[in-house]
């Protein structure tokens, strides 16, 4: 029933759209795409999907689910199928995370690192929106957003650092819940070199994305200034990534003609963006589905084994022998 309605919020914010434009000049901005653009799109898209599956590899490694990369990027564009084809964004991270937590025993924590994963994702994009904000001004973005940003960013901080040590200071000690908010709190790590290291991970994932709409105006023979995308597509991103709709179908439209047309974009070029996005994420998610397909163990069973003191952070090897730990319970 909730995917129902997400596709009828969908269709209905695209129906919006597609009133203020021209069905045939439409036509004719979609077919005049370049298929090397086409292209283009879809491999930085993937390549982007490949490096944010790292980060979440190794939030997960922070919380002691010691499994090969391999299995995290097959969890992960499994994920990204059931988002695109199945059962939207819940039951996408739902599937990747059971993948990733199956051989480990250790699903309520993979659950966590996902969930981790897109709350430091979202706080990296709002950042760079922030940012760029404040340098190259609002561009179109409405006032408001300089408040909801700012306040969204510094509650997200607030609860990474003390959600966790609020949760285990209310739980009984020793009890099995507080047992296992302790294995959870790992995939929210507090140093600050760790935070670092994910921080510039994401937040190449998200300059690539920007980038990519550099790439798709190109094929149009259009060149959009960089600090224009750097203000609105943060907003576009985020808007988009609220689970209201269907892979952001309809949202991400809007998003596109309200920011950039008939500024840079025609509407229907604006239309055609979307209908680009779309479908590098319908390759890239296809792409699990076509690997569970191929897989002989659909059950995606894991066999490494999970380590009984995991490291809080991503320290070197020698470090990690020496039994220099930072205690994330503290």
């Amino acid at each position: 029933m909730k995917l129902l309605i997400r596709v009828f919020i969908s269709l209905g914010m695209l129906g919006l759209v597609l009133r203020l434009i021209d069905m045939t000049e439409l036509k004719q901005s979609i077919l005049s795409i370049p298929l090397p653009t086409l292209i283009v799109v879809a491999v930085i898209f993937f390549f982007g999907q490949l490096l944010s599956s790292y980060k979440w590899w190794l939030l997960a490694r922070s919380g002691g689910i010691e499994t090969p990369w391999l299995l995290a990027v097959k969890a992960y564009f499994l994920g990204m199928f059931v988002n695109c084809f199945g059962l939207g964004t819940v039951g996408g991270d739902l599937a990747r995370a059971l993948v990733l937590g199956s051989g480990s025993k250790q699903k309520a924590t993979a659950l966590a690192s996902v969930f981790a994963d897109r709350v430091h994702g979202l706080t990296v994009l709002a950042t760079i929106g922030v940012v760029s904000m404040a340098f190259f001004g609002r561009q179109h973005i409405g006032s408001e957003y300089l408040v909801l940003l700012p306040v969204g960013i510094i509650a997200i901080v607030m609860g990474w650092y003390f959600g966790p040590g609020i949760a285990l200071a209310v739980l009984p000690k020793g009890g099995v819940l507080h047992q296992k908010m302790q294995e959870i709190a790992r995939v929210f790590p507090r140093n600050l070199a760790t935070i670092g290291y994910i921080s510039v991970i994401s937040l190449v994932f998200h300059l690539l994305q920007i980038f990519i709409h550099q790439v798709m105006a190109a094929g149009f023979g259009i060149q959009i200034p960089w600090q224009v995308l750097l203000v609105t597509i943060p907003v576009v991103n985020i808007l988009s990534s609220l689970p209201i709709s269907w892979n952001g179908l309809g949202v991400r439209e809007n998003g596109y003609v309200f920011f950039l047309a008939p500024l840079f974009l025609s509407r229907e070029q604006a239309i055609a963006f979307g209908a680009m996005w779309l479908f590098a994420m319908a390759i890239s998610s296809a792409i699990g589905g076509l690997v569970l397909v191929l897989s002989k163990d659909l059950a995606w069973r894991a066999t490494e084994r999970t380590s009984n003191e995991a490291p809080s952070d991503f320290q070197p090897r020698a470090q990690r022998q020496s039994g220099r730990h930072a205690d994330l319970t503290e």
